[in-house]
């Protein structure tokens, strides 16, 4: 809500409007309050119970209570709040019996909670007429006279884990019920739907192995429910004998929805073949059809006709072998239609289908739209056929101009599927789809291959001429085509844990190319560049290539270069020389993790530049004059990570006069002990500064600092945090008259338990702001916030490949918690991951040092440090593994840390 409208609401509220904010701890503000909103941020000085003291008469007023996380207040005055209308819980384990005294209750919202049952008193709320139960994931029941809910209109159950359905269930004749498990009784049963004629939506039938025969599955009388647009028909897992394969298909039958369908979903279907509704052209509206786990169905239905259908998902179908010209057509009978087969489909995809061993396409015209072709973990398919029909996909696009980009995509690239981008068009999954599919690359400007584990190359081992993006990304055995003497015109190139045969790059084959960006090439050594200059040039950013030593060494004539990033190539000695009048357009420049760089730059670095963000060592650290040129720089960080005899800062004489910075960072100098504040106020235009990750630092020397800050910013810096916090006088007085201040304290520990998570605690969060419109804001919430998170250190960590590794390894992993450490948000990762973690870990202890211990990483950047390719959830939750002897922790730990 915009903030306008949102003070209005509160204004036209008047009284009958309360905001948790608005109870202070030295007043007493009694409101007549009829709808009340608790939303806690960590551990407020405001519990529940006081609240309830400052309204008035709350048992007669209060109508709405949202987000309630304090049961034990609430239950005590559950009898008391006898006219409340809407209530909804924030975090519930257990709902009381005194929920029953709520007669008067309309909405009951348990969404996310613990709940494993229902109290048998809910059922006296006869006037609920919505009950939310979604991602109630714990709930197995619920109460046995639901049926008493007379006036329930919405009740949903998505994401629970119901046996089956209370009985009676259709006396309710609600409109809108998402979800129905099939009970085996006859009052729980599936004939409790025949009793539902309005529904109306989305709407999900679980547990369909508990219908026995057709006519049961008749007496739902699914055909006469015209409202529901989503249909979802689940069979449990498990045994997938049946012992009469034509009753399944005829329980199907009898299941047929009402042909005004939108998108239909099975999954578990235990026949052999599906009914002849399934895929009939009379479903003029059906858009999108998913097929799961149907492991005896052995032929496809004829799902071609249906003439607006856009998204088709099949996936483990064990006992396909072929599809043929069932798929498109229904031959046998009077709804066959002249239409080309699939004429609206965009999303084609195939997977967990082992025995799928031909494809036939038998109608030139089929797939006129379509998009995308994924095709996963189908081993036996034959890929001779898949270039045929790849082949086909092009040249039957009905606007070729339209379609720009091609996607590769590998066995394990899942998570970029989420988006359908018109213009692109996408073929992956098994490795014969991939070899087939870069048969097209001269068909498109824009190329993008992810996730291909073979050993691939290029047609011709050389690139399109008319290629314009190519984005390679986790394709490590991808041969990087010969640089010759032809050249491409190439706009865009982005390798990314890719290309491992690739030793040297050359820019003077891509004249045209614009942004250059290379992470993880683990071979690559050389980038150069011999004919200059480089005009074209503008973003260049190359990360994480542990072999690279040399540089444009020769010096990388760019004009129009306005980004450079160079991060983590340790073997790097030195940046391009004379970038001070090669790079005159240069405006950001980012270099950490390159510990072997003894100047930044030969002859100063360029005049233009505005953000500057280097992790240098204690040499350059004491003589900056390097910077003494930068009279346009604005934006400054400094990582210390190599600096560990420097205890002051800025050190006497050692900072240039930066007339137009703006903000400072400096953080992760881990034995600091001093700010010069003297020092600073050379800085006349410095508005912000930050102070992150130094354990140690503790004191400022000097007046004060410049009377431009606006915001000071001390994060994770031990005492200095914890003087500002409680206006230590020294401190204080240097500081008191910056508008705003805050302090934050950070501090991760491993926790050794069954559930191996990760504790994050930050604390010490306080806000000082001296501006007159934000003094009354910031007095309304003056409390100290707390937050604790349990993070889960055992999934989204490296990829299919972690179960290969040692057990050695697999026990190093678990016990660093990387899981846990790659969701904390607020930090970042400003030196080499596994080096860092190492140093910082204590195996004895199994916590991590504070101070700078914490960060914030990614499943590709763990998996490339480790050699793997990263993605998927591979650890479950609980895992046994072989414990370290100590020889091995001291190797392990040797690997890890590297160098010292």
């Amino acid at each position: 809500m915009h903030d306008l409208l949102h003070d209005l609401a509160i204004f036209l509220a008047g009284d009958f409007y309360c905001r948790i904010q608005e109870l202070r701890e030295q007043e007493e503000k009694k409101v007549l309050t009829r709808h009340f909103s608790y939303f806690p941020l960590g551990r407020l000085d405001h519990p529940i119970s006081k609240v309830f003291k400052s309204i008035v008469k709350p048992e007669e007023s209060l109508r709405t209570s949202l987000y309630i996380d304090d049961l034990l207040s609430m239950e005590s005055r559950a009898s008391k709040l006898k006219y409340l209308r809407v209530l909804s819980f924030r975090e519930l384990d257990v709902l009381p019996d005194s929920i029953g005294k709520l007669i008067h209750l309309r909405y009951l919202n348990l969404s996310w909670t613990n709940v494993k049952t229902l109290p048998e008193s809910l059922c006296n709320l006869f006037n609920l007429q919505t009950l939310i139960l979604h991602q109630c994931r714990s709930l197995t029941l619920l109460p046995n006279d639901m049926h008493k809910l007379v006036n329930l209109q919405h009740l949903d159950l998505r994401g629970t884990s119901l046996e089956e359905m209370p009985r009676g269930i259709s006396k309710l004749k609600m409109p809108i019920l998402e979800y129905f498990a099939v009970g085996k009784h006859e009052d729980n049963g599936i004939q409790e739907l025949g009793g539902l004629p309005n529904l109306e939506g989305s709407f999900e039938i679980k547990k369909l192995e508990n219908v026995v025969d057709a006519r049961q599955a008749r007496s739902a009388r699914m055909l006469e429910k015209n409202h529901i647009d989503n249909l979802s028909l689940e069979w449990s897992s498990g045994n997938e004998m049946v012992s009469n394969i034509e009753t399944e298909r005829d329980i199907l039958d009898d299941l047929q929805p009402h042909n005004g369908l939108k998108e239909l979903r099975m999954k578990g279907y235990k026949g052999e073949r599906f009914p002849d509704w399934v895929g009939d052209c009379s479903y003029i509206n059906m858009t999108s059809v998913t097929l799961e786990s149907c492991k005896n169905c052995c032929m496809l239905p004829s799902l071609g006709q249906l003439p607006c259908l856009e998204y088709l998902s099949i996936k483990g179908l064990d006992q396909l072998r072929i599809i043929g010209e069932e798929f498109y057509k229904n031959d046998s009978g009077h709804h066959s239609s002249p239409i080309a087969p699939f004429p609206s489909l965009e999303e084609l995809v195939f997977a967990n289908m082992p025995c799928w061993e031909e494809w036939h396409v038998p109608d030139p015209e089929a797939f006129p739209r379509l998009r995308k072709l994924r095709i996963k973990e189908c081993p036996t398919l034959k890929g001779d056929m898949l270039n045929g029909i790849s082949l086909r996909m092009v040249s039957s696009l009905s606007d070729a101009s339209e379609v720009r980009k091609l996607e590769i995509r590998g066995d394990h690239e899942e998570r970029y599927d989420e988006m359908l981008y018109r213009d692109t068009l996408s073929i992956g999954g098994c490795e014969s789809a991939v070899k087939s599919a870069l048969n097209l690359l001269a068909c498109f400007p824009e190329i993008c291959i992810v996730g291909c584990s073979s050993a691939v190359s290029f047609p011709g081992n050389c690139l399109p001429k008319s290629l314009q993006k190519l984005i390679i990304n986790d394709c490590r055995n991808l041969e990087f085509p010969e640089q010759q003497q032809q050249k491409y015109d190439l706009v865009e190139l982005q390798i990314h844990n890719s290309c491992d045969s690739l030793s040297s790059l050359s820019l003077d084959v891509f004249p045209n190319l614009k942004n250059l960006e290379i992470v993880r090439c683990r071979n690559l050594e050389s980038v150069s560049m011999s004919e200059a200059p480089h005009a074209a040039l503008q973003r260049l950013s190359i990360t994480y290539c542990d072999k690279l030593v040399s540089f444009a060494g020769e010096g990388l004539a760019a004009p129009n270069l306005t980004y450079l990033q160079v991060e983590y190539c340790e073997k790097l000695e030195a940046l391009p020389r004379d970038m001070k009048n090669l790079l005159p357009s240069l405006h950001s420049l980012h270099i950490h993790g390159c510990s072997d760089i003894c100047r930044l730059a030969e002859g100063g670095l360029p005049p233009n530049l505005k953000a500057l963000d280097v992790e240098i060592c204690e040499q350059q650290m004491r003589d900056l004059s390097w910077m003494a040129n930068l009279h346009a720089l604005t934006h400054l960080r400094i990582v210390g990570n190599y600096c560990y005899n420097i205890k002051s800062y800025p050190e006497v004489g050692s900072l240039p006069h930066l007339p137009s910075l703006t903000t400072l960072d400096i953080r992760h100098f881990q034995n600091l002990e001093t700010l010069e504040c003297n020092q600073l106020l050379r800085l006349t235009s410095l508005q912000q500064l930050y102070i992150n990750w130094c354990p140690k630092l503790e004191n400022m020397e000097g007046e004060n600092l410049p009377p431009s800050l606006l915001l000071l910013e001390v994060y994770s810096c031990g005492l200095l945090g914890e003087h500002c916090k409680n206006k230590h006088q020294p401190i204080w007085s240097k500081i008191a008259h910056i508008p705003t201040i805050e302090t934050f304290e950070l501090v991760a520990k491993i926790r050794r338990n069954q559930q191996q998570k990760i504790e994050l605690s930050i604390n010490n969060l306080q806000k000082k702001r001296r501006n007159i419109i934000q003094v009354k804001m910031a007095s309304k919430n003056q409390a100290e916030k707390n937050q604790t998170k349990d993070l889960k250190c055992a999934t989204h960590l490296l990829s299919e490949k972690f179960k290969n590794m040692s057990e050695e390894k697999k026990a190093i992993v678990r016990d660093l918690g990387f899981g846990g450490l790659m969701h904390i948000l607020p930090l970042r990762v400003y030196h080499k991951l596994l080096k860092e973690l190492a140093n910082s870990f204590k195996l004895g202890k199994n916590t991590l040092e504070t101070g700078y211990g914490s960060f914030r990483v990614r499943p590709s950047t763990i998996g490339a440090a480790l050699d793997l390719n990263a993605s998927g959830d591979l650890l479950p939750q609980k895992v046994n593994y072989k414990e370290l002897s100590e020889d091995n922790k001291q190797i392990f730990l040797e690997d890890f840390r590297g160098r010292p």
